[in-house]
């Protein structure tokens, strides 16, 4: 009898490598419109810690190439920066026409802190794709924004929650992202009561900013550095890292008492929360299309930036995450070899081994990959398995204290699609979720703008 490569290989069953003869198996492509300028400049932003040249722009034809470099695969495509409304309205209308005509994208989405949004540019999105999902980053209330400032070191807070407001008086639904930073530890109800008090926000996702290891500041163009330079200098001086960063245990907590408030106030009735559904449904043995919880993690997930760097998730280290250029890749056979033979992927993916034989890994899905390799170059890679396995420890405590007799009345998430969307539903030939990250789709500890 034929056997598959998941039963040669126990990382199979919880990293699905990408398969040319699959091609119902869906990629997520993330497209760095303007790679990573952005109109402001957030301390923990981890797309300017690559310090990759930004200003230009992803285009037409390459948005053209990409269909065709994946023909016949379903694409996710998520607009991304930086900031990616600074690319302009008729650059990014230019993006969504070509994505529009592309009959293999299934669901486009973009990731935006709000600042510029407006009435005429939800007018050029309802007339160019009207199912454009539109993601918003913001930590929650005033005070958790603290790290999310402008040039000039001032709070954003206000204008996003305008932006918001305006989506409310549109009728749009939004995901918000939001980092889970010191500001916030100990106030998750609070938080959360604050987020779902806007009419427009359907689904929250709390990510974290597992950032122990970074111990430099972002380097800064010309002589005299911006008031946000300055401060991000001051939060990184400490010996346990940046000021912004949190611990495994401290974000297990974090979402540990969200969940509790979700379920206790009775938004799981009409706002999706991330990670609680996703550790909700395979607790239940479900499945879901996050790929920290899913097989379809870092091989189904790709990052374009505008000079044809083709790579990796993006949350993964650049230049090591580069798998070629757009313009000098002939098909999806070469993009899988590139795959195989990265030294990144290859150890990020060993350090799932101890996942293999884990009791909780049928619950965890092995987690993020580019967590569990920062996680590691901390030293302290058993800190994050730790927190993968609370909400499993929590589950069974319950059970046991109640005598197995169940939790009571069990809530009925919100629909499992990605935050803030539709719930557009997938081609028939689909046989697989669509790979999604913190970031609408995805994501890890810091939002890019």
């Amino acid at each position: 009898m034929h056997r598959t490569t998941e039963q040669h290989d126990p990382i199979a069953q919880l990293y699905s490598g990408l398969d040319t003869q699959d091609t119902d198996s869906a990629v997520s492509v993330i497209l760095k419109l303007r790679g990573e300028t952005c109109d402001i400049d957030c301390l923990y932003c981890y797309e300017k810690r690559k310090e990759a040249p930004g200003g230009a722009r992803i285009d037409a034809s390459q948005v053209r190439r990409l269909a065709e470099l994946f023909q016949g695969r379903p694409l996710a495509v998520e607009l991304h920066g930086g900031e990616p409304l600074t690319a302009g309205r008729d650059h990014v209308a230019d993006v969504l026409s070509e994505l529009a005509a592309q009959p293999t994208v299934v669901r486009v989405s973009i990731q935006t802190n709000g600042l510029q949004l407006d009435e005429e540019w939800l007018d050029l999105f309802d007339a160019l794709y009207l199912g454009l999902q539109i993601g918003i980053s913001l930590d929650g209330d005033a005070a958790g924004n603290a790290w999310r400032v402008g040039y000039d070191g001032q709070p954003v807070y206000p204008r996003v929650a305008a932006a918001l407001r305006l989506l409310a008086a549109r009728g749009r639904r939004t995901g918000v992202i939001a980092a889970v930073t010191p500001p916030v530890l100990g106030r998750a109800a609070a938080v959360l009561d604050h987020l779902a008090g806007f009419e427009a926000v359907n689904a929250v996702s709390f990510v974290p900013c597992f950032d122990a290891s970074v111990q430099r500041s972002t380097t800064a163009q010309g002589r005299r550095l911006p008031a946000s330079r300055l401060l991000q200098e001051a939060a990184v001086r400490g010996s346990d890292g940046p000021a912004w960063a949190i611990s495994p245990a401290e974000y297990a907590e974090f979402v540990l008492a969200a969940a509790v408030c979700w379920i206790g106030a009775g938004y799981f009735a009409r706002l999706k929360l991330e990670p609680a559904v996703s550790t909700i449904r395979r607790l239940r043995g479900l499945d879901s299309g996050f790929c920290h919880f899913s097989s379809m993690k870092c091989d189904h997930v790709f990052t374009l930036y505008p000079d044809g760097r083709l790579g990796s998730c993006d949350e993964l280290p650049w230049p090591e995450a580069q798998l070629g250029r757009l313009d000098r890749i002939p098909d999806e056979a070469v993009v899988v070899a590139a795959q195989r033979r990265l030294p990144l992927l290859n150890r990020s993916k060993a350090l799932m081994d101890r996942c293999t034989t884990c009791s909780y890994r049928s619950a965890c899905g092995g987690g993020c990959v580019a967590t569990r390799w920062r996680q590691d170059q901390a030293g302290d890679q058993d800190a994050y398995c730790d927190y993968r396995m609370r909400p499993c420890r929590r589950r069974r405590a319950n059970r046991a204290r109640m005598g197995g007799a169940g939790e009571g009345p069990r809530p009925q998430p919100a629909a499992p699609g990605p935050a803030g969307s539709d719930r557009r539903p997938l081609p028939r030939r689909a046989s697989h979720p669509l790979p999604r990250r913190h970031h609408l789709m995805v994501l890890h500890g810091r939002l890019p703008g």
